[in-house]
């Protein structure tokens, strides 16, 4: 094989690495605004900073569900998290009982979260 071609097969291996296996680059999203509605909604559970008392509910700070892709946690998100073996008898429902959000709010949330891991 040509060199030139070569390069050009290599290339497009790792972009198809990217693609197929680049899901948690979507949550980069835009952390302060994933922050103000972590906040507003999800910290009355998970916590300020991803720290909570409440029994079964993931503390992010520990890294709690973070080595999940994002697609499964945008879905708990949306879909709400029907968790009957929690301690607390806790459900998360939709949008954590807050507004409906749009795709990049849920990136922005998840980006958020993200970084609480310590």
């Amino acid at each position: 094989m040509n060199p030139g071609k070569r390069g050009f097969a290599v290339f497009g291996i790792a972009a198809g690495v990217i693609l197929i296996g680049g899901t948690s680059a979507m949550a980069a999203g835009n952390q302060a605004e994933g922050k103000k509605i972590f906040d507003g909604i999800c910290s009355s559970c998970h916590g300020m900073d991803g720290v909570t008392e409440i029994p079964g509910i993931p503390v992010f700070s520990n890294g709690e569900r973070m080595d999940k892709d994002d697609a499964p946690l945008l879905e708990s998100i949306k879909n709400g998290v029907d968790n009957p073996g929690n301690p607390g008898g806790m459900s998360m429902p939709p949008y954590g009982g807050g507004p409906e959000l749009s795709d990049g709010q849920l990136a922005d949330v998840l980006g958020y979260v993200r970084t609480l891991k310590k």
